[in-house]
């Protein structure tokens, strides 16, 4: 078991109580999130360089205001940097998607489990200590079970939205949870700029799964979209690539530091 302080009383005190912690402790919280096979983050100040291209972007391509997808947001930490980066006069709306944006807490005896609000098992404390992913899959088994469990003890849970609270007063901001290998329709075409971040890379996901991706952020992307993807390394330097859609094609701007991993699919889809 890997040894962290009370996750139970920083969760509740910053997801359900509404107070500010130490930011590095909201990190190691997100960092403990698991979403199938990504990891859900949060990170100060980290994308501000690709921010400030994507800025340029805008004011080279757009007159008129523009409707930005943020995709995989996880604490909206990123979206709200973002927003404040770009050119506000120009954003009519920011929408925020991720796979899980609201979570249920259960509590019963030393045991913490956090799930997701489509009844994914995301977490679990036991004694104040996390649970180490190799028996965290073990537990992941028996989410089902467990929620059966809670019922038949009449154990009711609190819930949340996993998103940071300063958010909430950015009007133009919207958030939804939106898969992104299953998008509804009625977000097709709908926006000037899509940026992905931390989420499309192969370690997380096979050729077909990426290439699917990509498909569905062309089908919500209009024509001269800009298209931002970008890695953050443990450094904190990020790799990233921006497109153009163009005649229903991305087409690339330019690369940061190399450019994205998964760039030669983005341009063969």
């Amino acid at each position: 078991m890997k040894k962290f302080r009370n996750f139970y009383t920083d969760i509740y005190s910053y997801f359900i109580l509404k107070k500010n912690i130490d930011p590095k402790r909201i990190e190691k919280i997100f960092a403990l999130l698991r979403v199938d096979t990504t990891f859900k983050t949060t990170s100060v100040n980290r994308m501000t360089d690709v921010n400030l291209r994507l800025k340029k972007y805008i004011n080279k391509f757009f007159s008129k205001k523009i409707t930005i997808c943020d995709f995989g947001i996880s604490s909206g930490q990123s979206t709200l940097e973002l927003f404040n980066d770009l050119n506000k006069t120009k954003i009519k709306t920011l929408y925020g998607f991720d796979k899980q944006i609201r979570i249920k807490i259960y509590k019963i005896k030393n045991f913490i489990f956090v799930y997701s609000s489509k009844n994914n098992l995301l977490f679990v404390e036991h004694n104040k200590y996390c649970v180490r992913y190799r028996f965290f899959f073990i537990l992941k088994k028996l989410e089902k079970f467990f929620l059966y469990l809670f019922n038949l003890m009449n154990i009711k849970y609190e819930k949340s939205k996993v998103l940071i609270s300063d958010l909430d007063k950015v009007d133009k901001f919207k958030f939804f949870e939106q898969d992104i290998f299953n998008i509804e329709k009625k977000y097709f075409n709908l926006f000037d700029v899509v940026r992905v971040s931390n989420l499309l890379n192969y370690n997380y996901f096979s050729d077909s799964k990426l290439k699917k991706a990509i498909i569905n952020i062309s089908k919500i992307s209009k024509e001269n979209c800009i298209l931002l993807v970008n890695r953050t390394t443990t450094k904190k330097i990020n790799i990233a690539s921006f497109f153009i859609k163009k005649q229903g094609k991305f087409r690339l701007l330019e690369d940061i530091n190399g450019g994205s991993e998964i760039k030669n699919l983005i341009l063969s889809c």
